[in-house]
Formats: structure tokens, C-alpha cells, sequence
């Protein structure tokens, strides 16, 4: 992989790579202080500030704040990707889409780093399956998540929310089980453990919590376990299996419901 790689560049020879990577389809990355206008569906105007900014190989192009995953302004795959230096004013890129017509316009007054390269990816992207269809096989099959685990129903109402699998543990004790397809976080923590508060706030009783997911992250476990939780790792790839190889039908979860076992317990 050919690799460019500018620091603090000046803004006329800036201009120059950024006119020759686009033209060239390369990957471009830039970071430095610019200001942002979009005109299109609606108009913005995002004031200086330093950020990045990421033209892809297919003209597609982002603007990223420092803080946050999602970019604050964007624009898909697009026709005319311009790059003109500006006295005064420094690098200008310009972004036209076709359909719907939208104009993204940065302007950097000044560039700190600036990346140009051509990334080859033709790796296979494989989703094993949403949470819902985790969340319907674990149901079927109790055991994956704990042994003498009963199911007693799914989506259960909780304090304004619903626990993805409320159960029978062996002894009999009653378990809110919240799943997630990625890895768990603090955020995932706190919200089970809100789940636990309101069921003992309703039924008078503490339910075990145990948090299912491929992963959790070190700040999610530390808390867990602080605050009695519970986590219990699954394969999602070894469940994807599990379904191919079960046939997994579109009316599962409605299956499940009916036939789904209950106890005396509160509901």
C-alpha cells in the first residue's frame, strides 16, 4: 500500500494531493480546522472547529467531531468531488450529489495532518443474526445460557421496559436475562440493573440479573459484578449454526409464545 502522509502541509501543495488522491479514487484523511456548509434537502452551517474529515474511494464523505461515532455532517457516494485552494480562505473541498442535489462544502484554514492511500478490502462481511433471532433461539434453548434454565416468557414488561427473557433458575429463583449481539457495556449494565430495581419495586422480590453477549468490555464486568450481576458469554457464530442446522422458522418466536411454559410466579 502506497502510503502519504503530510504533516501541518502547506495549504496550496495540500490541495494539490487531495485533487490528485480523489481523481485517483484513493482514500483521503484529513484533520485540522475547517468549517462545514450543506445545501440540499434543508441547509447547515457548522462554525470552525478542528475535525476530521474522510473522502472514500467511492466519493463518499464524512465529517467527524472529535467526540461521537456518527458523523455530524455527510455525504453518500457522490458524483463531483472537488478539492481548490482559496487565498484567505485555505483548502476547499467541494461535494456534489445528483440525487437528491446536495452540495457539502469544508473549508480548511488549516491542515494538520493529511492521509492519502488506496485500501484494498475483499474480505466477506458476515452478520450471524439480529437480536431478535438470538434472543428467540436462546429461548428455545435455555441451556446455552445456563443449565436448568425454564423460560417464562419473552419481552416481559419491566419498569416502562421489556427484559429480552424472564426465567426459572434450577432453584426455582426468578431471572431477567438482557441480551445483547455486540459487546456489553456499561450502558447495558445499568439498564438490566434498572430492570432489577423495578421488578423488586413490583413483586417485592430480587430476581437474579445475568446480562447475555459475545463480549463485555472491562468497565461493564466491573460493574457488573459490583452490582450482583451477572455475565454469561455466547458464540453468536456457534448459534448461527444452531439455526441453520434447525431451520430456524420466521414464526418462532410466535411458536414459542404459545406454547411457552408458566409458573405461579409474578408475571
Amino acid at each position: 500500500m502506497e502510503l502519504k502522509v503530510l504533516e501541518n502541509p502547506d495549504p496550496k501543495l495540500a490541495t494539490e494531493i487531495v485533487k490528485s488522491a480523489v481523481a485517483s479514487r484513493n482514500l483521503v484523511l484529513l484533520i485540522g480546522e475547517c468549517r462545514v456548509d450543506y445545501e440540499g434537502r434543508g441547509s447547515s452551517r457548522l462554525e470552525p472547529g478542528e475535525r476530521l474529515v474522510v473522502i472514500k474511494q467511492d466519493g463518499a464523505v464524512l465529517v467527524h467531531r472529535p467526540t461521537g461515532y456518527s458523523p455530524v455532517n455527510w455525504q453518500p457516494e457522490t458524483v463531483v468531488v472537488e478539492a481548490a485552494y482559496r487565498p484567505g480562505m485555505g483548502l476547499m473541498i467541494h461535494a456534489v450529489r445528483d440525487k437528491p442535489r446536495e452540495f457539502l462544502t469544508v473549508v480548511f484554514s488549516k491542515v494538520s495532518l493529511l492521509v492519502a492511500c488506496r485500501l484494498i478490502d475483499s474480505g466477506e462481511f458476515t452478520m450471524y443474526m439480529d437480536e431478535e433471532k438470538m434472543r428467540d433461539l436462546l429461548a428455545e434453548n435455555p441451556p446455552l445460557i445456563e443449565e436448568g434454565l425454564r423460560v417464562l416468557a419473552v419481552e416481559k414488561p419491566v419498569g416502562g421496559g421489556y427484559v429480552d427473557i424472564y426465567a426459572l433458575d434450577k432453584n426455582g429463583g426468578h431471572v431477567l436475562v438482557e441480551l445483547k449481539r455486540v459487546t456489553a457495556t456499561r450502558e447495558a449494565i445499568i439498564q438490566l440493573y434498572k430492570y432489577i430495581e423495578a421488578y423488586k419495586s413490583e413483586y417485592g422480590e430480587v430476581p437474579r440479573g445475568v446480562i447475555v453477549a459475545p463480549a463485555i468490555s472491562p468497565a461493564a464486568l466491573e460493574l457488573a459484578l459490583k452490582l450482583g450481576l451477572e455475565y454469561k458469554q455466547v458464540d453468536l457464530k456457534k448459534l448461527w449454526e444452531l439455526a441453520k442446522q434447525r431451520g430456524t422458522r420466521k414464526t418462532t418466536l410466535v411458536d414459542f409464545q404459545k406454547g411457552a411454559l408458566r409458573d405461579n410466579g409474578p408475571r
